[in-house]
């Protein structure tokens, strides 16, 4: 875009660009993840701390900023064309979660009004869609959520609501909290809104306890007006959102939702944000549910990031970088449809807690499993003819939709009967026939109408070139146009024979005739073809692409325009027959939402069947069990990134955990032998059970669990104002709060961020306080061979180690997991494996002999046995403690106390402890 010159600026003279300054300086005040854009027509311009980032971040550069108005009063301003607008909006939106408003010159002439067109932000995308997701599919649904908080006494109460304007869902939920805001921090993984509503003028403590909390997720927030969360008005916007259910009172307060107070309010302000009723095509298009947190298994935070069920940010939504997953969701999302997609990311942060609902999908994902031509089949010829229903149907309730919306619905309920057919297997569970076969035999019923209506109104031939129109018989003036455009189609045939003789190419075949709704009709011939084309200048080429030449001659291009002219006419003078189909097929988003529902639970159950089937190793169907089971055994166990590893040969293992017996599983061992993997392995099968889908192993049984917590990796959080450290405490305090008897809990080398003392004091604490005050399964890696001994005291804790031999200085990691402790150290040979320098390796190995002369020599000193030599030293120290308390008890005045002493040390030393003869030595 050429800016114009002559002292114009934006396309303002001097004096315009004094006014636009002072209005933009009067705007109200925002925040800096708030970008502003000013629509001129033609391009977008962003001016003051904006305009700076605006460049760097498009065009890497600040010296593309321009200087509007004269000094004193200067403002910086950049431009933008409209394709790197939308591409840059796209950006703010939808990875850096930032908000955008546009605003727009609504004044005439030289009389300039400035107002504000439409916003957006990470969980309000309705006026950006078009843009957004204009040609793509929405695989996120950008949730938003409101947050009402309360006290009852010294209790804490959350009342939350979130809203899925794709799905047309209000889930509401309403609890009390710990101080640590525990069960919110739950909520908001399962849900995983893009936004969040808070109230302003809110300071109390744990009011901001909760918003670094909401923080820490990488959730925006955005503080309201406290007004907005009155319930006022609630109850009747509701009235007019909600889809009562057949047979359901009509009555919004008769609903138990609406009984929770806090909830109602955290409701009030997201539909008031979002300005829902303002438009009455939302009318009656919602559903109403509660999320209830027992009914799935927890995750927390650390969970999520430790088991990468996500991709991490930055890289695509599919979790696929350079061919290969990095998330359980880029593995197993190998759906087919966008409702599929989104139902997938929900399933897997929202495993169940529910055994007859885990065992109803693993019944559907075996008969997948087991029969192969019906996976083909679900997969290939009818989910990939499914479209975006739910997107769809909102289309046509804001009557943007188009006749091509229309008939991709028919097409797409057109196969359904096959589908059912199809389905409808003799052994077909009992969920299959529930959860999808009877649903969409339902919905075939619901929309027959809407099949004949299409069969009666859309010009069938015409589809045949892609082309959607009514059919002529309306009217006597669509009678006469479309004569006119089957002549002009006629004659472009005739074009085709023509040309195909003088160019010696066979019709339909070498040369085709096509057309686009950009270009219309034209020739086009592959790329090798095209030196027939150079030397004839008859023809004339208009683009040029892998996918071949494409041209015309000129009687092409004559009728080509007449019947572009000609189609539009038809355009114009079917429109309010258009309009009607479009109206009276919004009648029918009822359905086509069930439809939605039921493909994306096909669609889902499919795609894990299909990555049980695709694994180097098939995975099994895991026994589930009630949680009084209390077991966990899982045979030859494998991580399902890692073995789809080409370069690697995996090696798999077996964990068993049973209630009462062995519960608590210390693993020592080198880095990178396999420790965190090894219990990455335990956290993914559950998961992976949880949601329904089968597991990488050769046998697994496993009772319910009702969580998964996690501290993995030293996660840095300096950007929050949090230390490695202090991340550790917060997310064990975090654990040592909500575990159960029944959750699985995975540390690994915690203490690593403090004092080497201090750290391995407070790993011993914690893995002694879970070992001893919970019954949950809990895998505890460690470098502190101290903690073992823990083994020694409670039964339910077991050691076990990762093996590794050395070789010439070299360590080979073996990746089995055995019993008992490590009892080498590795860190010098991995040192060189990282190519440290010779000199730095050999300094560490004379300083290692160093320490042990001190610290651990004394151990094999005592017997080479490393078991053995702890069993010593525990005797050792029980004869300590026995003759320090015998000393305690002597009186300092006896005569004989020194007599007494010395027959003590004698009793002691009658016992030849080889610890105490070291001490002593």
């Amino acid at each position: 875009m050429a800016e114009p010159t002559g002292g114009k600026l934006f396309g303002m003279e001097i004096g315009a660009q004094q006014s636009f300054i002072r209005y933009f300086k009067g705007l109200p005040e925002k925040s800096n993840s708030t970008i502003r854009f000013f629509n001129r027509g033609e391009y977008y311009t962003c001016h003051g701390s904006d305009a700076l980032f605006v460049a760097l971040e498009v065009y890497k550069t600040s010296s593309v900023c321009k200087q509007l108005g004269v000094e004193p009063n200067k403002l910086d301003g950049v431009s933008l064309n409209k394709s790197r607008f939308e591409s840059l909006v796209r950006d703010l939106l939808l990875i850096k979660q930032y908000r955008v408003e546009v605003y727009i010159d609504t004044g005439v002439g030289r009389n300039r009004n400035w107002t504000l067109e439409y916003k957006g932000s990470p969980g309000n995308l309705s006026e950006f869609e078009d843009l957004l997701f204009g040609n793509t599919e929405i695989v996120d649904s950008g949730l938003i959520m409101g947050i009402k908080l309360a006290t009852d006494g010294k209790s804490k109460i959350v009342g939350l609501s979130c809203i899925d304007q794709i799905s047309s869902i209000i889930y509401v939920s309403q609890f009390v909290d710990d101080e640590s805001f525990s069960n919110l921090q739950a909520l908001i993984i399962t849900i995983a809104p893009k936004e969040c509503l808070l109230s302003q003028n809110e300071n109390s403590i744990e009011f901001q306890k909760m918003k670094e909390i909401i923080e820490r997720n990488n959730i925006m927030i955005t503080l309201r007006k406290k007004i907005e969360f009155s319930t006022d008005s609630v109850f009747q916007d509701l009235t007019s959102l909600i889809k009562f259910k057949k047979g359901q009172q009509e009555n919004i307060r008769a609903l138990p939702e609406t009984d929770l107070e806090h909830a109602m309010s955290a409701t009030a302000a997201i539909i008031k944000f979002l300005d829902l009723t303002s438009d009455n095509r939302n009318e009656n298009q919602f559903k109403f549910e509660e999320i209830i947190q027992s009914r799935y298994l927890r995750l927390d935070v650390s969970a999520i990031k430790a088991l990468n069920i996500e991709p991490p940010p930055g890289e695509p939504l599919n979790g696929i970088v350079r061919g290969a997953p990095t998330s359980i969701h880029g593995l197993f999302n190998k759906c087919q449809t966008p409702q599929g997609h989104r139902l997938m990311a929900q399933w897997i942060r929202r495993p169940l807690h529910d055994l007859a609902l885990i065992k109803e999908r693993h019944d559907i994902v075996e008969v997948i499993v087991k029969n192969s031509d019906l996976r083909s089949t679900i997969t290939e010829d009818y989910l990939k003819r499914v479209p975006d229903m739910e997107q769809l149907a909102k289309k046509l309730l804001q009557k943007k939709a188009r006749l091509v919306d229309c008939y991709k619905i028919y097409l797409a309920v057109n196969s359904l009967p096959g589908l059912v057919k199809a389905l409808a297997i003799d052994d077909a569970p009992a969920a299959l026939r529930v959860l999808i076969i009877e649903p969409l035999t339902e919905c075939i019923q619901d929309m027959d109408k809407y099949q004949e209506m299409i069969e009666n109104t859309l010009d069938m031939n015409a589809l045949e070139s892609k082309e959607y129109r009514v059919k002529p018989e309306f009217n006597d003036d669509l009678v006469e146009l479309n004569e006119q455009l089957e002549s002009l189609k006629a004659k472009m045939d005739a074009q085709l024979l023509k040309v195909a003789k003088d160019t010696d190419m066979e019709p339909g075949k070498k040369i085709k005739l096509e057309n686009n709704s950009h270009h219309g009709y034209y020739f086009r011939v592959t790329l090798k073809d095209e030196k027939t084309l150079r030397k004839n200048k008859e023809y004339t080429v208009f683009e040029s692409s892998k996918n071949g030449i494409k041209f015309r001659n000129k009687r092409l291009e004559d009728y080509n325009n007449e019947y572009l002219e000609k189609k539009q006419k038809y355009e114009e003078e079917q429109s309010a027959i258009v309009a009607e189909i479009i109206n009276v097929a919004a009648s029918y988003t009822g359905a086509m939402k069930n439809i939605a529902s039921a493909i994306a639970i096909l669609d889902v159950l499919n795609c894990f069947a299909i990555v049980t089937t695709a694994a180097p190793k098939m995975y099994v169907r895991p026994e589930m069990l009630p949680s009084e089971a209390g077991v966990l055994n899982l045979t030859q166990a494998r991580h399902p990134f890692v073995e789809i590893q080409s370069d690697i040969q995996y090696i798999p293992n077996d964990i068993s955990f049973k209630k009462k017996d062995t519960q608590f599983h210390i693993i020592t061992g080198p880095n990178m032998g396999g420790k965190s993997t090894h219990m990455k392995v335990a956290g993914v099968c559950v998961l992976l059970a949880h949601i329904g889908c089968f597991v990488p192993c050769d046998k697994a049984e496993m009772s319910l669990h009702d969580s998964i917590l996690a501290r993995v990796g030293a996660d840095d959080s300096q950007v929050k104002g949090v230390s490695t450290f202090q991340a550790e405490m917060i997310e064990v305090t975090t654990i040592l709060k909500t575990v159960t008897n029944n959750s699985l809990v995975l540390i690994d080398e915690l203490g690593r961020g403090t004092s080497t003392y201090d750290g391995c004091a407070l790993a011993w604490s914690i893995a002694e306080h879970l070992a001893k005050n919970s019954e949950a399964f809990c895998f505890f890696a460690t470098h502190y061979h101290e903690i073992t001994r823990l083994a020694d005291d409670l039964p339910t804790v077991k050691n076990y180690h990762v093996g590794a031999i050395t070789n010439d200085d070299n360590v080979i990691f073996l990746y089995s997991v055995k019993p008992g402790i490590c009892e080498e150290s590795y860190g010098i040979f991995i040192a060189k494996m990282a190519n440290f320098p010779d000199d730095v390796i050999k300094y560490a190995k004379c300083k290692q002999a160093e320490l042990e002369d001190g610290q651990i020599v004394p151990l094999k000193k005592i017997n080479e046995n490393l078991e053995e030599s702890k069993n010593i030293v525990l005797k050792g120290e029980e004869l300590i403690e026995k003759f320090v308390n015998a000393c305690k008890t002597l009186h300092k005045s006896s005569a004989n106390a020194e007599e007494e002493i010395i027959k003590l040390k004698n009793e002691i030393l009658s016992q030849n402890n080889s610890y105490i003869n070291y001490l002593i030595g």
